[in-house]
């Protein structure tokens, strides 16, 4: 059994626009008799201009590695009339849609498996500086551009602590990886939204280039249908999360997912997700359900999840998790 749980405990300072938010989170599963945790997870955030927001992510895992910065960076808006948005420090590029999202905010729990083999289980972050404008198109969009200190599945070593994943600040190994981000939002009708993105990572002798696609639809905003998919084609060379591949091999990951959040307090979807190694040729699919009640409001959230992989020996299996929070950083969002 596998048993996962997360809170969230914050304060909120009016006169110096800062907030402190506290995470944390509890799951079993049947794949395991083991109770499972990501530990205490602290948000900082706050204001030092209109325009100039800074945030901080640190986390206390619950095996005693110690504590980590999973992001922290300055955030500028509207600087000037040519750059809509500009980013420096620790963070997650704008890459794709579910790299940029924190794991207490998954309704299906575990990042999908088509994700983590290329940007690890808590997601690709690292040092660089981030910049976004708009295109004088129609309809609305963006491109993004970022400067990377390293590039997904590599590990940068900290004086802080001897976790292999740290987020500070020595790296090593020599260039930079560079990533770009087109994303084009088309309004359906006054409630529904399509967006499409197109994205490009180049660096460190590793390339992926991916395509993802978002519908929703909102009654309000507890209420509304969501279809969401990534599909990448990414060339691995090298060591990726320490396994060493052929400078040729090429992985090709997809997941798929449908939810549907009936009101503030609970939601159902439906999840597929799909890799492939092209030299290897080995092929894994896991696909299932999951839901979340959230019974008083989005501080408390309840999860389920019911899933088959083709990887497992036993291949069908459930997970429970709760996730609880207090302060402004919320685990459910919509």
């Amino acid at each position: 059994m596998l048993l996962t749980g997360s809170f969230v405990l914050g304060q909120m300072s009016s006169d110096s626009n800062i907030s402190i938010s506290a995470l944390g989170d509890l799951s079993i599963s049947s794949q395991d008799t083991a109770f499972r945790s990501h530990g205490l997870e602290i948000v900082i955030m706050g204001k030092i201009t209109p325009k100039v927001m800074v945030m901080a992510y640190i986390a206390n895992h619950a095996g005693g590695e110690g504590a980590i910065a999973k992001e922290y960076y300055a955030n500028f808006n509207n600087p000037s009339k040519l750059i809509s948005n500009y980013k420096i420090g620790y963070f997650r590029p704008n890459f794709g849609i579910i790299n940029k999202q924190h794991e207490h905010t998954y309704n299906f729990m575990n990042t999908p498996k088509s994700i983590s083999s290329l940007f690890g289980n808590h997601g690709w972050a690292s040092l660089g500086i981030s910049t976004q404008t708009q295109l004088p198109l129609k309809w609305d969009n963006y491109i993004n551009f970022s400067i990377l200190q390293n590039s997904f599945g590599e590990n940068i070593s900290s004086s802080l602590h001897n976790h292999n994943q740290a987020v500070t600040v020595i790296d090593t190994i020599n260039g930079f990886s560079y990533t770009s981000r087109f994303n084009q939002s088309v309004s359906i009708n006054d409630n529904a939204k399509i967006s499409l993105g197109i994205n490009y990572l180049n660096g460190r002798d590793k390339e992926s280039k991916s395509i993802d696609l978002m519908l929703k639809s909102n009654t309000n905003k507890y209420q509304y249908y969501l279809i969401q998919s990534e599909y990448y084609v990414s060339r691995i060379s090298a060591k990726n999360h320490d396994i060493a591949f052929h400078p040729d091999e090429e992985l090709v990951s997809a997941y798929v997912l449908a939810g549907r959040q009936f009101n503030q307090h609970y939601h159902f979807g439906f999840i597929f997700d799909y890799q492939s190694y092209s030299l290897k040729d080995t092929k894994s699919n896991t696909f299932g359900f999951y839901g979340a009640i959230a019974p008083f409001d989005d501080s408390l959230v309840f999860r389920i999840k019911l899933m088959n992989d083709s990887n497992m020996q036993n291949q069908n299996y459930f997970t429970l998790s709760a996730v609880w929070s207090l302060g402004p950083h919320k685990p459910q969002r919509y």
